[in-house]
């Protein structure tokens, strides 16, 4: 009986497609597909929050939404209210 061996495949960088192009059309659902050239490019990937905008000059940008601190948001928003608080010696005053 002969007994079957797999081939070991070489594992290389991803290569471009030829053919491949930038375009892509839009579904029915309005989706679109962004072509993973670009992707790569930019630096962009699969769970990425994304957002849509126009520039001065009329065209659509898309920009990769970056995580936001929610306790510096909440910071900015209170100014300088803050500005030398002491949370040790408000706890002294305050409590017994």
């Amino acid at each position: 009986m002969v007994s079957k061996v797999k081939s070991k495949k070489k594992v290389s960088a991803p290569k471009t497609r030829a053919g491949r192009t930038s375009t892509s059309r839009i579904s029915s659902k309005n989706q679109v597909t962004i072509p993973v050239d670009i992707l790569r490019t930019v630096g962009l990937q699969a769970g990425d929050d994304v957002e849509f905008a126009f520039n001065d000059a009329g065209f659509i940008e898309v920009r990769k939404v970056e995580e936001k601190n929610l306790f510096l948001e909440l910071s900015r928003v209170a100014g300088d209210t803050y500005r030398g608080f002491n949370l040790e010696e408000e706890r002294k005053l305050n409590w017994d």
